[in-house]
């Protein structure tokens, strides 16, 4: 069948998001005020919390207990899908199990999958080009473009059976840690380099001791060993048998 994202199986069929989960909009400006916010207390999720499918777990707005008690309603659970209705829209996450009780502020959309749809799946369908397109297209506003509750109830969903659903999403999500883990270790080979590159191109330190050594000196902070080990991975990952420093020489 014809559906948003193209030609779909015979056995597929494509509802409105509205009928496979619930969708809620944050509480008002006036629910959680900026007295609220505190430097202790119940994480809240911002849009710009939100980044590749996953909520960050640093820098994050936090509210008192009593504020968190009177917004109960608006508690998070494993599973969710939160994503941007006002600003930079198609930006969505899925909520983690050390997420469940979190909050989400005024400007969240919080989609909760019926128990016969997978919420690993639905994020990455989300974040398909086509769909991204059908809400760009649907959002309202010239300066701050934002979607409401309502027309995303109306987002057609491509839907496989639920054994399929959980396939591919976990597929998918196996691909995004992938991809995280490839990140963390070009950060840590980024901050690696400013490090050693001083010491190396001063003399202070022999090309054979610049990866082993813990080093305090420099612009950087003390290498530890879970850095050292994501640094060989990247150096293997780009198919040198060793690294550098434990080569003696620079790889061509």
């Amino acid at each position: 069948m014809d559906a948003l994202i193209g030609q779909l199986p015979s056995d597929w069929r494509e509802q409105p998001l509205g009928e496979i989960c619930s969708i809620q909009a944050g509480p008002s400006g006036a629910g959680m005020s900026s007295r609220a916010f505190t430097s202790h207390g119940t994480p809240v999720v911002r849009p710009g919390d939100i980044s590749r499918r996953s909520v960050t777990d640093t820098g994050l707005a936090r509210v008192d207990d009593a504020t968190a008690d009177h917004l109960k309603r608006y508690r998070l659970k494993s599973g969710d899908i939160v994503g941007a209705r006002t600003g930079t829209l198609g930006r969505f996450a899925l909520i983690t199990p050390e997420q469940e009780g979190w909050l989400y502020n005024t400007q969240i959309l919080r989609l909760r999958p019926s128990p016969e749809n997978d919420s690993a799946y639905l994020v990455h369908y989300l974040a398909l080009p086509a769909v991204q397109k059908w809400i760009a297209r649907h959002a309202s506003g010239s300066t701050v473009r934002s979607i409401t509750q309502r027309t995303m109830q109306t987002l057609p969903t491509a839907v496989p059976s639920l054994n399929i659903q959980q396939a591919i999403g976990q597929a998918l999500c196996a691909l995004d840690d992938k991809a995280r883990l490839h990140a963390e270790i070009s950060r840590t080979t980024d901050e690696l380099r400013e490090t050693v590159a001083p010491m190396l191109l001063s003399g202070r330190v022999p090309p054979g001791e610049a990866s082993d050594r813990q080093v305090s000196e420099g612009s950087g902070e003390p290498i530890s060993s879970e850095e050292m080990s994501a640094t060989r991975e990247y150096w293997l990952w780009h198919g040198f048998d060793e690294s550098p420093a434990d080569a003696g020489s620079i790889p061509q």
